[in-house]
């Protein structure tokens, strides 16, 4: 976990919770539709947690979303 939070990565986080949301989804939605866990995804949610490419792509996977439009963000 990081001792600080990244403000790029606390906006992506703010956009992928209003996805989801927009989408009716739950964290275990996310979680039945690919390897993420929970707590993974509420990290990502939260801005706490600094993730890889696997994890981008399960993420749009749960998402059912492209990876395109879970970058379509302005930093």
């Amino acid at each position: 976990m990081l001792k600080f939070k990244d403000k790029r990565l606390v906006k992506f986080g703010e956009h992928v919770r209003q996805l989801r949301e927009k989408l009716g989804m739950t964290h275990g939605d996310i979680v039945n539709r690919s390897t993420l866990t929970k707590s993974d995804v509420a990290s990502i949610e939260e801005g706490g947690k600094n993730f890889g490419f696997t994890t981008l792509l399960e993420l749009a996977k749960g998402l059912g979303v492209s990876t395109g439009e879970l970058l379509n963000i302005d930093l």
